[in-house]
């Protein structure tokens, strides 16, 4: 992890821009306060493959309309503005690209799909200007980062704006019963867990041949991503802080990268492809925590992204598939909480998470209740990662939270 580098204040980032006198003059601010019976504007950063969902899920919704676009890259928002049928004018592009969307006006809401290396940035440009927001996981790269979107989303909470963390098993009922379950000692004493959170190695979307490459290659850069261990595991820790419900006090771990140089077709990169991490919880807990960015060639299963917990009275199982079951002293069984199966919960936690936003902002309120959780689970995504970048050192928890490094991504040569 390197020292922040960012010459330029938030204040400064405001005058330069125009987004704190937008903020007061933008006719839509008004409109979103009091959105019955009017469809609520949503204007997309990052118009990558996440847009398509989290896109065709607010629009099967009913209520809300895609009416601006934002990407570094003019093919990426073309191809949206296709899709969604947003005009030629309301599509902006370039490093400052969310800057003209915003300045344009005519939006509600803010939907942050970009790198999320960019989220910070970004997220403070909407929440500023006034707009509600519906943010992507992870919600940023680094603890530094993390801080600023917890006090963004206080500052939406004085705005009487509305900002959503988009996690989607937190989204679904039978994870937060199972979680209720075992805070109400279901599980009897907790001793061991496992976390699993397995991903592709990816291919390279372009030849790394450039700076801008760089950008299409995201998956491949710790400063843009953060790794896979926040990047992709971050749905199975998020699990894991669902169920488990308190904070560890620290964490040991290693961590390397070896086949994503050794592959016929090698990874340009600095990602790491394997991790391995142990959460101490203080009073005998241990969670161990495993991830590979590795093919899998076909093997069953090997995409895994789970959590098991046991205690002295039962034990925990919760997939991102859909599965949730606790067996022992007192079952529970997902689906038959549910009345259905539920098999894939990508596009249904997406839904359930439009819905809720949509109540909140027709409804007033400004609770931010998915923030904290959210903040807590990249905390202890962060605490792993740095545990094993420390290659068997003890971390804290208290000593990542407090962290102020933060990467940093050269955008030197990039268009403005």
């Amino acid at each position: 992890m390197n020292p922040i580098s960012n010459t330029t204040s938030r204040r400064q980032f405001l005058a330069k821009s125009g987004l704190a006198a937008a903020a007061l003059s933008m006719p839509h601010i008004t409109r979103a306060q009091d959105a019955s019976g009017q469809k609520l504007r949503i204007g997309i950063i990052g118009c990558g493959g996440r847009s398509n969902n989290v896109g065709d899920m607010a629009i099967k919704d009913g209520r809300f309309e895609i009416v601006a676009l934002a990407d570094y890259f003019q093919e990426a928002v073309d191809k949206q503005g296709e899709k969604f049928t947003v005009p030629a004018n309301r599509r902006y592009t370039g490093l400052g690209c969310f800057k003209k969307m915003i300045e344009a006006g005519g939006i509600d809401i803010v939907a942050v799909l970009s790198p999320p290396y960019f989220h910070p940035e970004q997220v403070e440009a909407a929440v500023e200007a006034g707009l509600h927001v519906w943010l992507a996981k992870p919600i940023a790269v680094d603890a530094a980062g993390v801080a600023r979107i917890e006090a963004a989303a206080r500052k939406a909470t004085s705005n009487k704006r509305c900002f959503l963390v988009d996690f989607q098993t937190r989204a679904l009922a039978h994870y937060n019963e199972a979680a209720k379950n075992v805070a109400n000692g279901d599980l009897g004493i907790l001793g061991y867990g496992d976390i699993e959170g397995t991903c592709p190695a990816f291919e390279l979307r372009v030849p790394q041949d450039s700076q801008e490459a760089k950008l299409k290659n995201w998956l491949q850069w710790r400063d843009l991503c953060g790794e896979s261990i926040i990047e992709f595991s971050i749905h199975a820790i998020d699990m894991a802080s669902l169920m488990i419900g308190r904070n560890p006090i620290s964490a040991t771990g290693h961590c390397g990268r070896f086949l994503l140089d050794k592959y016929p077709d090698p990874r340009p990169g600095d990602v790491k492809d394997h991790w391995l991490a142990t959460y101490d919880y203080g009073d005998g807990l241990k969670v161990v925590f495993r991830g590979k960015r590795l093919d899998g060639h076909q093997l069953p299963d090997h995409h895994g992204i789970f959590v098991k917990l046991h205690g002295s009275e039962g034990s925990l199982s919760a997939d991102y598939s859909g599965e949730v079951m606790i067996r022992g002293k007192k079952s529970f069984y997902g689906d038959r909480f549910m009345k259905e199966k539920i098999r894939g919960i990508y596009n249904i936690g997406i839904t359930n998470n439009w819905k809720t936003f949509h109540d909140n902002i027709t409804q007033k309120d400004f609770s931010q209740a998915t923030v904290t959780p959210s903040a807590q689970s990249h905390y202890l995504a962060l605490l792993a990662r740095e545990a094993c970048y420390r290659d068997g050192e003890t971390v804290t928890w208290d000593e990542v939270v407090a962290s102020k490094d933060a990467f940093t991504f050269d955008t030197t040569g990039l268009k403005s």
